[in-house]
């Protein structure tokens, strides 16, 4: 009889983190979506930059932690490369998203710096992809 471990593998672990970190990366569009209508005055009375910085906050915060879990997580030497980039990947977006939100203030948008924020999300989006694209090459 074969001893079989409840524990999740890490390819199992990496899909579940895949499905929250679209979850984070939606979540995000749709408050640069949101930022963009407060700006032109295509919103609800509501909605203002400093209402929509403060859930932004909360999100970026919960992010933070994901971005931490997914560095801790411990990955088989043959996904050890893998993980190395899909972690930069994760604290490039997060670094994008930290300038996205520096770039909120009460009642205008820094653009160059939200710019700079989207920017760089979009080019660790591409890091994550080229990993994902490559881990099933062999290792050497």
């Amino acid at each position: 009889m074969y001893a079989t471990s409840n524990a999740p593998s890490y390819v199992e672990v990496i899909n579940q983190n895949l499905e929250r970190l679209l979850v984070f990366e939606t979540v995000f569009k749709e408050y640069v979506h949101t930022c963009k209508n407060i700006e032109k005055g295509n919103c609800y009375a509501s909605e203002s930059l400093d209402r929509l910085r403060v859930y932004f906050t909360k999100n970026v915060i919960k992010f933070c932690s994901f971005v931490d879990s997914v560095d801790a997580e411990a990955a088989p030497c043959n996904y050890a490369a893998f993980h190395r980039v899909l972690v930069n990947g994760l604290r490039g977006i997060r670094s994008g998203v930290l300038d996205i939100l520096q770039a909120i203030g009460p009642d205008q948008i820094d653009h160059e710096r939200f710019d700079a924020g989207l920017a760089e999300q979009q080019a660790a989006r591409a890091q994550i992809d080229s990993a994902f694209s490559k881990i099933l090459d062999p290792i050497f």
